[in-house]
């Protein structure tokens, strides 16, 4: 598979701190990436606000970005980055102390983790434009 490559006068531009030019290399990927986050995170709205973050992230950041790599991945592993660090820090707030639960108990937790989602926000149908969808449909079994 081809690495899409932007053109290097529009990356020279976002380097050279360029709005405009920064906005034409990021914001197509916006849609995929925030359902990227969404799979991470398990909330839309907290997926939106990773991604601003993500875009915020890569804008302090675009002077160090090389170009060995398309911009689509690039933006991937700081939206990655960016829900691992707010998963991390979610864990660290929701902390409670073991005396606020009441006495302890007499036999020891079951040694099979937690696997259910306490709750998982839907994702907007209308949210989904814009995201390829490369799944062969119906019509392909035929």
């Amino acid at each position: 598979m081809l690495i899409p490559q932007m053109p290097p006068d529009l990356l020279e531009a976002a380097r050279m701190r360029d709005r405009d030019a920064f906005q034409q290399l990021a914001e197509p990927h916006r849609a995929e990436l925030r359902l990227h986050c969404y799979r991470i995170i398990g909330a839309f709205d907290d997926a939106e606000d990773l991604v601003q973050e993500t875009f915020l992230r890569a804008w302090r950041a675009v002077d160090r970005f090389e170009g060995r790599a398309s911009v689509r991945s690039w933006l991937y592993r700081i939206a990655t980055n960016t829900c691992l660090n707010a998963i991390e820090r979610r864990a660290a707030a929701r902390r409670v102390l073991p005396e606020a639960l009441g006495p302890p108990a007499v036999e020891p937790p079951g040694p099979e983790p937690a696997t259910e989602v306490a709750w998982l926000q839907p994702y907007p149908d209308a949210a989904f434009e814009g995201v390829p969808d490369t799944a062969p449909g119906p019509d392909a079994r035929y």
